[in-house]
């Protein structure tokens, strides 16, 4: 009884250092990127086992959906996340229409010129040694 690897291979495969290789790799450059890039999707998606028309199945169930999810975070995403910020400027603040892109940066002035001035009163206290 023959050993499996030893098995002739496949009529679409070649044997090339006693590995069967099922597909031939293309020649250097941009072929053979996508070639490999879609071994690796096909890898991922386990579209390898799946019959020609199964893929392409779930290859249109998919690619549709996926354009809608980002159509819709494209479209909506930028006003909903307008409408958090006024929510929240509500909650917390008390007043809807405050900016709260100008309170966000002077505050964040604020403490950098407090950790500024503490660096320096710092550097100042180090650099004088009394004797």
């Amino acid at each position: 009884m023959p050993r499996t690897h030893d098995a002739a291979p496949a009529p679409t495969s070649y044997r090339l250092g006693g590995i069967v290789r099922y597909d031939k790799m293309p020649p250097r450059g941009i072929r053979r990127f996508l070639w490999k890039k879609c071994l690796q999707v096909d890898a991922h998606l386990c579209f390898a086992m799946l019959e020609w028309w199964e893929a392409l199945l779930i290859a249109f169930i998919v690619l549709p959906v996926t354009l809608f999810f980002w159509y819709s975070c494209y479209a909506y995403f930028p006003g909903h996340i307008r409408y958090l910020t006024r929510r929240y400027a509500y909650y917390v603040y008390g007043d809807e229409a405050l900016d709260l892109l100008a309170l966000s940066r002077a505050y964040a002035a604020e403490w950098i010129n407090v950790a500024w001035l503490s660096f320096w009163s710092l550097v100042g206290t180090a650099s004088r040694v009394e004797l």
